[in-house]
């Protein structure tokens, strides 16, 4: 019996390539990786509402009305505190944006360089993949001029 399993690329993404679009087990994580990086960056340049709504539409909570994060010139990020906090937030904000994502853990980093004010944080997440689920782990900084978030990939850290 062969124990050794292949990724493979959703049904619709299998259905619709045809024969002739047939790609490995490797070149599939690495799209869906980049993939999840991208939707994760636009995640976390989204800005969501700043109002509530009324209570008897609780179902808007997980809507795309939430979609993002606060608006980050609201966020004095200074302190240690300050940013667990935002960390916290940040994984409630991916898994309940993206599905493919199982959990999320995020964790600011403590290195304060004077000369780059950017705020840095990891993401370390679990993919669900088929068959097996995929840990991957991003980089992000914030940038506090622009609020802009970059996320990139981080290759063999484990």
């Amino acid at each position: 019996m062969n124990n050794h399993k292949k990724l493979v690329s959703p049904i619709l993404t299998r259905l619709t390539a045809g024969s002739e679009n047939k790609k490995n087990s490797q070149v599939v994580l690495q799209e869906l990786k980049e993939g999840v990086r991208f939707d994760l960056e636009c995640l976390f340049n989204a800005r969501y509402r700043c109002f509530s709504a009324d209570s008897k539409y609780q179902h808007l909570e997980d809507s795309l009305l939430n979609y993002g994060l606060p608006d980050l010139s609201t966020i004095n990020l200074s302190t240690q505190v300050a940013r667990v906090k935002f960390c916290r937030q940040i994984e409630e904000t991916i898994t309940k944006f993206d599905p493919r994502i199982k959990s999320a853990r995020v964790s600011a980093s403590d290195n304060i360089d004077h000369d780059d004010p950017s705020i840095r944080f990891r993401v370390e997440a679990r993919l669900f993949t088929n068959p097996a689920p995929e840990t991957v782990i991003f980089d992000s900084s914030l940038n506090p001029v622009t609020q802009l978030i970059a996320v990139s990939e981080v290759y063999n850290d484990r």
